[in-house]
């Protein structure tokens, strides 16, 4: 829904020469992609990684970065394999003209393209990267520069296009595998879930990596109660480590006949839990890119934060904000802000006309 700023820009890149037209007589049989984001900001960089894809058909593709996030996509679409960024040696490719980590500068050496999606902002890292490598090295800036709104995906595909590479879609999508369906059957099965429950569950995530850009409790608590009095549905709330306390205590005091929180799971089993669900709804968190990328109607709450830069994308995403005078706000606003009015004033009226908005009746 955030689509109009660079519409002209992408439409262009996608008339762009072929990367095999610019990397003639150099064939790409590997590449490996280095990225150091969060879950939302990978889930965002999903669109990238499809044009690398679709790019090189043929080339083997490994992703190096967080293990928790990138068991999403380890042989499922996007990559044959995944390492772990967290690696001692990989220190050594932060200093700039010192000596290397041999280990490393052997895996990297084996790639013939290079893709980082990791802030450097003296280049050291490329240039270590480059030392190294027997292929091209390409660098992709995380974010955009924070005096422009333009959508974080949007910013990835806009640098590929600069490179020669061909855009394809710009919503992320995950793709599970069977064996993440049969576990989630499992799953239900030994709770008493049809499968017609589960296409009719509402899926809640209360929480958020930042206390700052979480809805009151106490409203999601509320909106939970009306959604199952309205559309009869069982709740999945979904419980991550930042929840761990009063949301985990008010979830687990409810009906558990209706209200099933989930906690201590992975991000794998978080996703294969959810897919298929009637609707997501959740604060600006990595779990609601999550929701969106699995195809799931997704309702996300803003406050501080820029839905022009950081909205999940799909079909059926709607955001819902107050449109406070100070919202979206500076980092350093953010870090002092104390009432978090962006999202005291956000109403439950508010969500359920989001919901409505998306096609789901209430």
């Amino acid at each position: 829904m955030f689509e109009g700023v660079w519409k002209e820009s992408l439409d262009q890149a996608r008339m762009r020469q072929s990367p095999l037209a610019l990397w003639e007589g150099h064939g790409v049989e590997s590449i490996l992609v280095i990225h150091q984001g969060a879950l939302g900001d990978f889930i965002l960089g999903l669109p990238a990684l499809e044009s690398l894809r679709q790019a090189f058909p043929r080339a083997k593709l490994m992703i190096m970065g967080y293990p928790r996030i990138l068991e999403l996509v380890d042989r499922r679409f996007y990559a044959e394999g995944i390492l772990s960024i967290d690696q001692r040696g990989m220190a050594s490719f932060f200093v700039h003209g010192g000596p290397l980590d041999l280990s490393l500068s052997r895996l990297f050496g084996q790639f013939d393209l290079l893709a980082l999606i990791a802030q450097d902002r003296d280049g050291t890292l490329v240039q270590n990267l480059g030392r190294v490598s027997r292929g091209r090295v390409l660098h992709l800036r995380p974010f955009p520069p924070s005096d422009q709104r333009v959508h974080l995906t949007d910013h990835l595909l806009k640098q590929l296009s600069y490179y020669g590479l061909l855009i394809s879609g710009s919503n992320p999508k995950l793709y599970l595998r069977e064996s993440d369906r049969n576990w989630a059957e499992e799953f239900w099965r030994r709770r008493g879930l049809s499968l017609k429950e589960r296409s009719e569950m509402v899926v809640l995530h209360p929480g958020s990596g930042s206390k700052g850009k979480v809805w009151p409790l106490e409203r999601f608590q509320r909106l939970a109660e009306i959604l199952q009095e309205r559309l009869r549905s069982k709740i999945l709330v979904v419980l991550g480590p930042a929840e761990e306390g009063e949301a985990e205590r008010v979830f687990e005091e409810m009906d558990p006949q209706t209200f099933i929180p989930v906690k201590g799971l992975s991000l794998l089993q978080v996703a294969s839990l959810m897919e298929g669900s009637r609707v997501f709804i959740g604060n600006d968190s990595g779990i609601s890119h999550l929701a969106s990328a699995l195809g799931i109607p997704t309702i996300t709450i803003f406050g501080p934060t820029d839905p022009e830069v950081w909205a999940p994308r799909g079909e059926r995403v709607w955001v819902v904000r107050n449109g406070t005078p100070c919202s979206p706000c500076s980092r350093d606003r953010f870090l002092q802000c104390t009432g978090i009015d962006c999202l005291r004033g956000i109403g439950i009226d508010q969500v359920l006309e989001g919901l409505e908005k998306i096609g789901i009746g209430t």
